[in-house]
């Protein structure tokens, strides 16, 4: 049995010999069982029983799907997620779901209609936020009472095959490095390449956050299209990045002693930069996000254990049993010394070869 977030409700995990699925819930001290084919099914029907909800629908099953759309966005949603998900959920449901779907009442719905929407989107990301949003608005609106079935059941979900981000060769690094010094993107390009900040991180940074004395840098927020400062992505990504030797000159170079951001870009902003740059280096298949790849993948090559890479990163634990919560100092000043004698060797040997 698992146990649903609902008081007085239980669902099986497993189908019964017939094939259906079983679900317990109380009223009043009573016990009521209901079944269905599916397990969601069977979860929706009691969760439509014990908030009271008929069979019967009422006036609202006519409100036509582009109102409801938004209710569920503004409603159950805004609270959830953030600011810049729930612009990119607005920019989808106009651009992909709102021609086909908006004018239709939420009663006249069909599968099919649904499923052709999906299907014709061509984006392979854009088409799995369109099955999501569809199918989580509509399950919505079953759960709520408006429509007497959840046909979103039958919509066949998509999820998106991601070609996954690659890190860049060492030949690549130098020349996107020369490329960028003395211009306004060496100081971005550079913290980007050699800490590992997501993009809004980097971006929410001011000069306080610089610690040249303790050479790290402290993550504190992120910033959003309004140039706002918000909360970072999750609670691990609040943390201390050391400043690597590679990093440390360029810091020099451009710090300034005050309370001011060091870029007054958003991100939107800074991606099309990039872009540019990126391509400006012959690079086509990389954006922004391949630094951090890259950052991790230096990491990993110059065999910095998983504990510390995971914390300079900003992720969450790593699957086994380690030592993320509590790293001690004196561990963490070890290895950070390691990796700087590291950095400084290869740095000898590319002076020597000159």
């Amino acid at each position: 049995m698992t146990t649903v977030n609902i008081k007085g409700l239980s669902v099986d995990n497993k189908p019964r010999k017939d094939g259906r699925y079983h679900a317990r819930y109380t009223i009043e001290g009573k016990q009521h069982s209901v079944y269905g084919n599916t397990k969601q099914e069977v979860t929706d029907k009691a969760i439509r029983a014990l908030k009271g909800i008929t069979e019967q629908t009422d006036n609202t099953s006519s409100m036509k799907y582009k109102y409801w759309v938004e209710k569920w966005l503004t409603v159950y949603k805004a609270n959830k997620l953030r600011e810049n998900t729930i612009k990119n959920y607005r920019y989808t449901i106009n651009k992909h779901i709102l021609s086909t779907l908006g004018e239709i009442p939420l009663n006249k719905l069909d599968t099919l209609t649904i499923q052709q929407v999906i299907n014709n989107v061509q984006s392979n990301r854009q088409r799995e936020i369109v099955s999501n949003i569809i199918f989580a608005s509509i399950t919505k609106a079953y759960n709520t009472g408006l429509i007497q079935k959840n046909i979103a059941l039958a919509l066949e979900k998509y999820k998106a095959d991601y070609t996954p981000r690659r890190a860049l060769n060492k030949d690549e690094i130098e020349k996107l490095l020369h490329t960028v010094q003395n211009t306004k993107y060496e100081l971005l390009v550079n913290l980007y390449l050699f800490t590992g900040l997501r993009r809004s991180e980097a971006l929410a940074l001011t000069w306080t956050d610089i610690d040249l004395q303790n050479n790290i840098i402290k993550v504190q927020y992120q910033i959003n299209e309004r140039k706002e400062i918000t909360e970072p992505k999750t609670k691990n990504a609040k943390r201390n990045v050391p400043i690597l030797p590679p990093l440390q000159n360029i810091i020099a170079k451009y710090y300034q002693p005050t309370n001011e951001r060091l870029f007054d870009w958003t991100p939107t902003y800074t991606t099309h930069l990039l872009k540019e740059l990126f391509l400006q280096v012959g690079l086509t298949d990389i954006d922004v996000h391949c630094l951090r790849h890259t950052y991790a993948t230096m990491l990993k090559d110059m065999a910095v254990p998983d504990d510390l890479r995971t914390k300079w990163l900003g992720h969450s634990k790593i699957d086994h049993k380690d030592r993320y919560e509590h790293i001690r100092n004196e561990y963490e000043q070890e290895q950070i010394r390691r990796l700087t004698l590291n950095f400084d060797t290869k740095q000898n040997e590319q002076n020597t070869d000159k």
